[in-house]
């Protein structure tokens, strides 16, 4: 998976089941909903051609929420940033595994991962393998979280925050 590094578009939200914007906006009008922390969302795509974009930023209040997707359009990693000042927190990785190239939806997915970090360093992780019918649980603690930060992005300045390659999660 690369980075984003063609258009922006912005909406009120990304219709994840239909992979299309829902109220397409201006950047002026998605700026003056980041001024207020209405909720927007910002597509980024490498090319125009592009039908379903590399990332999709969901903020509002300050916080974000960043999608990406797998080869064939389902959401398969997410990563959520928490605001603390003038910057934002990675405090949540999930992704999404599926049984096929058919499969549609994140309720269909088979294996989810999900860690939650802390910023005394706490993580908890929980796998859900639906295939084995497993919930697995575990905690770790004086994690070094020091790369969970970012600066705050100032409007139109994504780069940042929809990185898709970042640290490999505590496992």
């Amino acid at each position: 998976m690369s980075e984003p590094t063609g258009p922006v578009a912005y909406c009120r939200r990304w219709n994840f089941k239909k992979n299309k914007p829902i109220d397409p906006m201006t950047a002026e009008q998605a700026a003056a909903r980041d001024r207020t922390g209405e909720l927007y969302s910002v597509t980024l795509s490498d090319t125009a051609e592009d039908i379903i974009p590399e990332a999709v930023i969901e903020r509002e209040n300050g916080h974000a929420r960043v999608w990406f997707f797998d080869e064939v359009g389902r959401q398969s990693l997410s990563y959520s940033f928490r605001p603390h000042g003038d910057r934002l927190f990675l405090h949540n990785i999930t992704s999404w595994e599926y049984p096929d190239d058919e499969a549609r939806g994140l309720s269909s997915s088979i294996k989810i991962d999900n860690f939650e970090y802390q910023e005394t360093g706490v993580v908890s992780r929980t796998t859900t393998d639906k295939a084995a019918g497993e919930r697995l649980l575990d905690e770790r603690t004086d994690v070094d979280v020091t790369h969970h930060w970012e600066p705050a992005p100032t409007f139109g300045d994504w780069g940042s925050i929809s990185r898709w390659s970042r640290v490999t999660p505590v496992s």
